[in-house]
């Protein structure tokens, strides 16, 4: 299999002794390969495995985009009404925001991350939560270009749809999304972490190489500022989505399935529909249907690549930089 190749050439590159990655491949239901190489703690040396909890970075806006279509399909909201009614983070722009063009990026609202770095006094490692985020959201007043006319990415989308989980269903989204999507699959330890300060047995931490080659083992540590949930904040182990991802092909067998209605085109003003749906991608390579999503952040980076069709699904977890996925290349070698 060309995965395990794959998999196995990456980490021959990389020292047993380092940060590392967790693989898995999925196919008919079962488990076909599963590599976990490397440490999830350089300090306590303590190893990778199925139950390593990976920050999952952007990998979480599926969840979270999971989690407001089933407040749609319960007639909370519709696609395409105004979210501003719940939102009052909005007023500023003085227009109207369709929920589709926050699920899809189609907005324009500025990505809040670029307010952050230029905000004189502040440091990398200084701490904000959603709370904060939308306090920058409220004082934002233009567009990046007219909502509906592109697809450009932004995390202030789903900070928004954070909230509009949370004041639709009287639960914050970590607890929603628990109670209708993960506890049925019986996912117990998977979900958002709201509460920074919670013991979460098994988190990995995260690491990027030292340029000045100071620091033991060529590596400094990430320490992360971020509490943030919707747009990131979800924690994963392979076991885990491996259950999920069984849940996932079931429901792409089921044309009336939630997965299909996040996978629903919203065409833009030009008619034309992006491939970036919502909370996922879904496109087409060698007339094979490709649905995915990664996330990087403080070190990790995260891909969940199907194939459905065939029936399947790649799992790449890492906590350095150095064992990033790379989905052109997992692609090639799931098709191969």
């Amino acid at each position: 299999m060309q995965l395990r190749r794959y998999f196995e050439g990456l980490a021959a590159t990389l020292p047993a002794d380092g940060p590392g990655f967790s693989a898995a491949v999925l196919r008919d239901g079962e488990v076909a390969f599963e590599l976990h190489y490397g440490l999830a703690s350089l300090e306590l040396g303590v190893p990778l495995s199925a139950d390593s909890m990976y920050y999952m970075a952007s990998e979480s806006k599926q969840f979270t985009a999971a989690a407001v279509m089933l407040l749609v399909r319960a007639g909370a909201i519709g696609l395409d009404d105004d979210v501003c009614r719940h939102l009052p983070e909005l007023a500023e722009f003085e227009q109207a925001f369709p929920l589709r063009s926050l699920l899809n990026h189609s907005s324009g609202i500025p990505d809040y991350f670029q307010f952050l770095r230029c905000q004189p006094g502040r440091h990398e490692a200084d701490y904000f939560n959603n709370a904060d985020i939308l306090k920058v959201i409220a004082r934002m007043d233009r567009v990046l270009f007219t909502t509906g006319e592109k697809h450009g990415y932004s995390n202030s989308n789903y900070i928004l749809l954070a909230a509009l989980v949370e004041r639709l269903s009287g639960m914050s989204l970590g607890r929603y999304v628990r109670a209708q999507l993960l506890a049925p699959l019986g996912i117990a330890r998977m979900g958002f972490d709201e509460d920074r300060q919670t013991v979460l047995p098994g988190r990995v931490f995260s690491y990027e190489a030292d340029a000045g080659g100071t620091r033991p083992g060529g590596y400094k540590q990430h320490l992360g500022n971020a509490n943030t949930v919707g747009d990131g904040g979800l924690y994963a182990s392979v076991r885990e989505l491996l259950l999920w991802e069984r849940a996932w092909h079931a429901q792409w067998a089921q044309p009336d399935s939630l997965l299909h209605a996040m996978l629903q085109p919203s065409p833009l003003n030009d008619g034309m529909a992006p491939s970036y749906r919502f909370g996922l991608e879904w496109l087409q390579r060698q007339g094979q249907e490709v649905v995915f999503h990664s996330g990087c952040l403080w070190g990790f980076n995260t891909l969940l690549l199907r194939l459905p069709q065939q029936q399947l699904s790649v799992i790449h977890l890492s906590n350095s930089e150095r064992a990033a996925p790379d989905w052109e290349q997992a692609l090639a070698a799931a098709l191969a």
